[in-house]
């Protein structure tokens, strides 16, 4: 191991003044990159790797910055920091009247602005994804070769599929809107613009189904088949192509089954590196786990809404509950935050994609065979009569074709919000996905309204203003 990362260091720091680009800072890990310099990845009169060594180093290096939730890499898989802040925009946390909310967001507007930088983050990375499948020749017909492909192939269809859920409307609204622009080759000349929706779908599934094909070994490298068949249920799930969702969630399931009991506790637990039926993390390191630690204090300083406590209707007889695993009797934080990914998750797109394949019996089958792992007592199952009525206050009031809640869907849903609570910034994105609703927060005296256009964030404006043609989302216009 030594040896090799020796090897990494020395290639690093040859290539390092070699792949600086004509703008901003190194090629890996650069901190500011838009739309007008995202393609500057061939700069003039320097070369390029050209040796399955050198773009292994690339590959690990990427891999580090991941598993260390740095900002600009780990905006991939979700860094800590963006799922804290879109808890505490959602309405799974109360608003705090009268305390100082400096270190906690109140609504998503005072945080739009910064998201354009998860814009360029994404983008540097599909310049990294890029230059890996555009210059790697000699060697990518080996074992390694395949690797290293199959990783530049995953990493840009997951920037594809963040972006199109950050930064486009629901695809099952209408998938011939705006998606982003699409990169696959260099071309230091070319400003692309934005693509249909649809046209971003496919170039998220065409990178995943190329990488699934590499068939990656090198675990080093994160993106497992398995991990590659959770982003495609997730693309999928996203898009409303619930055969096909239902398929890769539970391909996902059977490799990795649901826990239970004290073993669930142990990675519920586990703030670091692979546990469980955890299979991808970002955060991997504990290189920031100082600001993890305060941002856990932070979130102590608010309680839980009385909405989302009311969901555990079972009290302490979910384990979610029991020994404040989630929160506690004051409605205060106790979880950890997770940003990456888990089998609990596969699961709820598995149940709810057989609800809208009208598989009503399945779903409540997988939905009762869930529960059975949460709620500790023999009266976990639910029955078509026994489920809970609509709950007319609850701020998701239609599903995500735009149909009224039945009791059913309401329940998969209900069930996600407990369970996915403070990952991946969860409960924001199904806001979005199931209507959009609107709604609005006091903070001393004064209303802060989260509007439906706030769910799709701003372009970025420098691209913007230097691209013609490439259009801004409805609502920042004039704004960012």
């Amino acid at each position: 191991m030594n040896r090799i990362n020796k090897r990494i260091s020395r290639c690093l720091t040859r290539m390092m003044y070699l792949l600086l680009p004509l703008t901003g800072g190194g090629w890996v890990g650069v901190s500011l990159c838009s739309c007008d310099n995202f393609l500057d990845i061939k700069p003039y009169d320097r070369t390029v790797p050209e040796t399955t060594e050198d773009f292994s180093a690339l590959v690990h290096n990427i891999c580090d910055d991941m598993d260390k939730g740095s900002l600009v890499a780990g905006v991939v898989i979700g860094e800590y920091g963006n799922t804290y802040s879109l808890e505490t925009v959602s309405d799974n946390m109360a608003t705090n009247l009268t305390g100082s909310t400096d270190n906690l967001g109140t609504y998503i507007g005072t945080d739009l602005s910064d998201k354009q930088s998860v814009y360029s983050n994404l983008y540097v990375q599909i310049r990294n994804s890029n230059i890996l499948l555009g210059e790697y020749e000699n060697g990518r017909d080996t074992r390694e070769g395949q690797d290293i492909v199959g990783f530049a192939y995953a990493l840009r269809g997951v920037c594809y599929y963040q972006l199109l859920r950050m930064f486009c409307e629901p695809p099952l609204a209408d998938a011939t809107k705006p998606g982003v622009p699409i990169v696959t080759e260099f071309d230091m000349e070319a400003k692309p613009i934005r693509s249909t929706m649809q046209e971003t779908i496919n170039q998220a599934e065409s990178d995943l189904k190329a990488a699934l094909a590499c068939d990656i070994q090198n675990e080093m490298y994160r993106f497992s088949n398995d991990v590659i068949h959770g982003y495609l249920a997730r693309l999928y799930h996203w898009c409303g192509r619930w055969q096909e969702a239902r398929r890769e969630a539970q391909l996902v399931v059977k490799a990795h089954p649901l826990l239970s009991g004290d073993d669930y506790v142990k990675m519920m637990q586990t703030q670091f590196g692979i546990s469980g039926n955890k299979l991808l993390v970002s955060n991997r390191i504990s290189e920031y786990q100082m600001s993890i630690t305060t941002a856990m204090t932070y979130l102590e300083q608010r309680p839980l809404s009385a909405d989302y406590v009311k969901l555990f209707s079972e009290g302490t007889n979910d384990i979610r509950r029991k020994g404040n695993l989630f929160f506690n009797r004051k409605r205060k934080n106790r979880k950890l935050i997770f940003s990456g990914m888990r089998s609990a998750e596969m699961a709820l797109i598995s149940m709810e994609c057989a609800y809208h394949l009208n598989m009503q019996d399945s779903a409540l089958a997988e939905l009762n065979d869930f529960r059975r792992l949460r709620i500790l007592t023999d009266d976990y199952a639910y029955t078509m009569q026994t489920l809970p009525e609509v709950d007319s206050q609850t701020l998701i009031k239609q599903d995500a074709t735009g149909r009224p809640l039945t009791p059913l869907i309401q329940a998969i849903l209900r069930e996600r919000r407990k369970e996915l609570y403070l990952e991946n910034g969860d409960r924001w994105f199904e806001l979005k996905r199931n209507g959009r609703p609107e709604w609005w927060v006091a903070v001393n005296g004064q209303k802060f309204w989260t509007r439906k256009y706030m769910f799709t964030w701003p372009i970025k404006l420098r691209d913007t203003e230097l691209q013609p043609g490439l259009i801004q989302n409805p609502g920042y216009e004039e704004t960012y």
